[in-house]
């Protein structure tokens, strides 16, 4: 298995439409071919700096879905909603 942490920072005021395409996007991941599940968080201090962890099966997965039709449309949406370029990382169990 793998988890995948995507950071992003949210422009100041786009704060409800984020929340919107971020759960259309995890709603979408529910039905990809080795998600395993995830949750989205954000930083206590830091209101629009915001993680989404998801577990996958592996990375070949992960892959599928990042190259999906369907997230890059709603990726590409959130992109202009934020303040710079999302951060993704792969992290694998030692």
């Amino acid at each position: 298995m793998i988890k995948v942490m995507i950071e992003r920072i949210i422009i100041p005021g786009l704060e409800p439409d984020y929340e919107n395409f971020s759960r259309s996007i995890l709603q979408q991941a529910l039905h990809a071919d080795g998600f395993i599940s995830g949750e989205s968080l954000k930083d206590a201090e830091h209101p629009n700096h915001r993680f989404i962890f998801t577990l996958w099966r592996d990375h070949s997965a992960w892959q599928r879905w990042n190259r999906s039709p369907e997230r890059n449309e709603i990726s590409g949406t959130i992109a202009a909603m934020l303040a710079e370029p999302e951060k993704v990382t792969v992290l694998e169990h030692l």
